[in-house]
């Protein structure tokens, strides 16, 4: 059976650092996932503006393909640390990594996978405008968060039994 690569046990206490800096930036200030705010304070006197290119652009009533415009990038900084913080969380090695730990794993992915669909789905029905839209962000790195949690839980559990 071919098994996954997994990253090595410190990307763990990285991931753990990086997604905690996140959720304390997101709960200082919720704005600054949608570009309102920077990282560190205002938007218009951030340091963060760049040139990117953005796929649709609307100005003055006109839409243009591809184009490149000044935007505050703290935001897509913010979220791409989150994303790799709970990437680096759910796939770092754990202490004694076996075939059982494999198979914890992949049930853990599963369960994770049908909790994932529910919740976003109870969002789908129960969240409405601006609420929505950061139920859907939080459905980005939720999935991760949920694995990593059911899969904590089910080392735990299975270390409590071999003690007993």
């Amino acid at each position: 059976m071919k098994t996954i690569k997994l990253l090595p046990r410190p990307f763990r206490i990285v991931g753990l650092i990086l997604v905690s800096f996140c959720i304390f930036q997101f709960v200082r200030d919720p704005e600054v996932v949608f570009g309102e705010t920077s990282i560190l304070g205002s938007k218009i006197e951030s340091n963060w503006k760049a040139k990117v290119p953005s796929l649709f652009v609307e100005e003055k009533g006109e839409f243009f393909f591809i184009k490149m415009i000044e935007n505050d990038i703290s935001n897509e900084i913010l979220l791409t640390l989150m994303l790799l913080g709970t990437y680096f969380i759910a796939f770092a090695k754990i202490k004694e990594e076996d075939e059982f730990s494999y198979q914890l794993r992949m049930e853990a992915m599963s369960q994770a996978h049908l909790w994932n669909g529910i919740l976003l789905l109870l969002a789908n029905w129960l969240f409405y405008d601006g609420i929505f839209l950061y139920a859907m962000i939080w459905g980005l790195f939720s999935f991760l968060l949920i694995f990593s949690f059911v899969f904590a839980l089910k080392l735990s559990n299975q270390r409590n039994l071999a003690e007993s």
